[in-house]
């Protein structure tokens, strides 16, 4: 099979964009390749006018899968939009898919079939359910628009030894759980940490503060999400040059990074604790070690976008 050559993309999206917390994430992997955007979520037969002479990437969103309490009416009215879309572009030939937003994996199982066998499908949040397939690709939720920049986390952050807070903690505190047991033993060894605890998602520190904190902190505690191990905070505490402290007990990020990577992850918060105060008392050592973390996940990022744009193209 002959793959011709083809960087111009035009992202269709089938949801609405405006609402994807991962937009800016997803055309900063893409910068080098989208030609153009086309809106088809309120209007799937928008769809009938792509630029035929750019491959077509649809972009779907399980978003509405994540309300609690989802209308039967209101899945059935997307699903109804998403199989138009997905026949237009069969009828055309090849087209590639990202899928955003399906946390649980939900929305994968009742439309993935629909797209013929070989399309390249590129989601965030990683499932064992979804490794079986060579046509499924995971890459990471990322972080938010302010955290993104081309240049490494360390030309525009200060040193791990220099920085005011020996760890950080900021988001929602459930009454049980690995994040109260993550907090607790860090405030009680190494009190001087920064801990801020929201009442939900999207009602704790306004973010510029929030990038703030974690700019000037060495250590972040990053536990699971509300429904996977893939969160914002884990990608923008990279993104400023902060150390994740990791518990990846199902083996997550080797889903997302199968070549291996240098977040440090433990089997408990007690071990994480450990890890960090034996680097807190050797400055140097800290310092290669935000070096080294730094470093990759600028080389990872390049990986990726190459990845990603590579398997969209049009083969004969």
């Amino acid at each position: 099979m002959i793959v011709l050559p083809n960087s111009s993309l035009q992202l269709l999206w089938g949801c609405n964009p405006a609402l994807q917390f991962e937009k800016a994430w997803l055309l900063h992997l893409l910068r080098h390749n989208v030609s153009s955007q086309l809106e088809c979520w309120s209007q799937p037969s928008q769809i009938l006018l792509r630029n035929k002479s750019l491959f077509p990437v649809l972009v779907e969103s399980g978003l509405l899968r994540l309300h609690r309490t989802p209308s039967a009416s209101a899945l059935a009215a997307e699903q109804s939009s998403r199989i138009f879309r997905i026949s237009a572009l069969k009828e055309y030939g090849e087209f590639g898919v990202i899928h955003l937003s399906d946390e649980e994996g939900l929305d994968a199982l009742t439309w993935y079939h629909l797209c013929p066998h070989g399309t390249s499908i590129w989601r965030n949040f990683t499932h064992h359910y979804f490794s079986a397939s060579s046509y499924i690709h995971s890459f990471p939720i990322g972080p938010r628009d302010i955290f993104l920049s081309s240049e490494s986390p360390l030309l525009n952050s200060s040193l791990s030894s220099t920085r005011p807070y020996p760890w950080t903690f900021m988001g929602t505190l459930w009454s049980s759980g690995s994040r109260c047991l993550a907090a607790s033993l860090f405030l009680r060894a190494l009190p001087n940490g920064f801990f801020f605890s929201a009442s939900s998602f999207s009602c704790g520190l306004p973010l510029d503060k929030y990038r703030d904190y974690l700019s000037h902190s060495v250590f972040s505690l990053c536990p699971d999400g509300d429904r996977h191990f893939d969160t914002f905070r884990l990608w923008e505490s990279l993104s400023t040059g902060t150390i994740p402290l990791v518990i990846d007990n199902r083996h997550s990020l080797s889903l997302i990074f199968p070549d291996g990577h240098p977040i440090p992850t433990f089997s408990s918060w007690k071990d994480a604790l450990f890890f960090a105060s034996s680097y807190l008392a050797r400055p140097t050592a800290l310092n290669a070690l935000q070096f080294s973390i730094s470093s990759w996940w600028t080389s990872s990022q390049h990986t990726l976008s190459r990845s990603l744009s590579s398997s969209f193209s049009f083969k004969s």
